[in-house]
């Protein structure tokens, strides 16, 4: 991963609605903007190479597309399939409740 370019995030049409045909991915919610996901991507917990925010309880999981350009794409994803780590630090940071994660442990459609 080239560390000298901040990590830019660009957006995959499969998680906008309406879902593209033949496309399996986790439709992004409305109210989060392209700057919206940007701020995420620059507020979230590396693991790995996966990289982890949250925003309004609900969880996103980003991955890198393009290394030399530092080019990222994000979903939402259930809290279950987050690393215990990566919920524990971001619990600690005030980032998310206990709460919040029970609410989303599955169902990442609910609204916020």
């Amino acid at each position: 991963m080239n560390v000298d370019i901040k990590p830019v995030y660009e957006g995959n049409p499969k998680h906008k609605a309406p879902w593209q045909p033949d496309c399996k991915g986790s439709l992004c919610p409305q109210d989060i903007s392209l700057e919206r996901a940007q701020e995420l991507l620059h507020a979230s917990v590396v693991e790995g190479r996966r990289r982890y925010a949250v925003d309004k309880g609900r969880a996103f999981f980003a991955q890198q597309y393009n290394i030399a350009k530092n080019r990222w794409h994000g979903y939402p994803t259930s809290w279950k399939d987050v690393p215990a780590a990566v919920r524990r630090r971001l619990m600690e940071a005030g980032a998310v409740t206990s709460r919040e994660i029970k609410r989303y442990w599955e169902d990442i459609r609910k609204r916020p």
